[in-house]
């Protein structure tokens, strides 16, 4: 299994790819905008989202159906919303959601059905 880090806005706007069999983190001061990232459906291991002191939402992940770690979601200073999660149905691992303050609501998470802790 392969690991993806995406540190940078540049490096998420080249992503190509349906999945990650692997794990996928996503974390860099300037990363503002996921949209590149519409072609993900799956990833395989754990998704991480943390130190994004510019991202405002999680639009981009909107075709992301599956997650087969842990999610966590952290440290995100502007984060206001999880919207971009909308067609997530399962996470294998623990959901952690922490240290996000302009976070208002959970709601892009309704239609997460199963989560293995």
């Amino acid at each position: 299994m392969k690991t993806v880090t995406l540190k940078t806005q540049a490096e998420v706007d080249a992503f190509k790819g349906t999945s990650i069999t692997g794990d996928l983190f996503i974390e860099g001061s300037d990363i503002n905008d996921l949209s590149p990232l519409l072609t993900l459906t799956s990833v395989g291991g754990a998704l991480g989202i943390w130190s994004n002191s510019t991202l405002t939402n999680l639009n981009g992940l909107n075709n992301l159906t599956s997650v087969g770690g842990a999610l966590g979601i952290w440290n995100n200073s502007t984060l206001t919303n999880l919207d971009g999660l909308s067609s997530l149905t399962s996470v294998g691992g623990d959901l952690m959601i922490r240290y996000n303050p302009s976070l208002i609501n959970l709601e892009g998470l309704r239609n997460l059905t199963s989560v293995n802790c």
